[in-house]
């Protein structure tokens, strides 16, 4: 068997998905920091699927999905790129300093130790780029 992984993405944030799940129309939930809104919410669907013997597989990479997927216990895989052949997924974003999610030689990504999300912030990146000020 090969298992249905979804919903990719919905109306109704986290609360749809518990229509997929009590209507068995996948085997793997699916969501994502941006697709569920936020951290809490998609912590909610990954709790969602565990309390039904379920896997929660996380949309998408960056700082907030990769902690969403040290927090839990029912993430196989992380999500680092493949959303175009032309994107680089190793060059630093112009407003980072270095890398959330930089992959070893091994082809694993690990945790940030650094304090919050563990983002490196180009601060004069930021400042240069401001459009105003209130």
């Amino acid at each position: 068997d090969i298992p249905v992984l979804g919903p990719e993405s919905i109306a109704g944030k986290y609360h749809s998905r518990a229509s997929w799940v009590t209507n068995k129309a996948c085997d793997i939930l699916r969501a994502g920091v941006a697709g569920v809104g936020g951290i809490g919410p998609c912590l909610k669907v990954a709790h969602l699927a565990e309390s039904f013997g379920m896997d929660c597989e996380v949309h998408g990479n960056g700082a907030a999905n990769l902690a969403v997927v040290g927090a839990i216990s029912n993430c196989r895989w992380y999500e680092r790129g493949l959303l175009h052949p032309f994107l680089d997924y190793d060059e630093v974003p112009a407003y980072l300093n270095t890398l959330v999610d930089p992959m070893d030689s091994d082809g694993f990504v690990h945790l940030s130790e650094k304090p919050g999300l563990g983002e490196d912030i180009n601060f004069s990146y930021i400042e240069t780029h401001t459009e105003q000020r209130y």
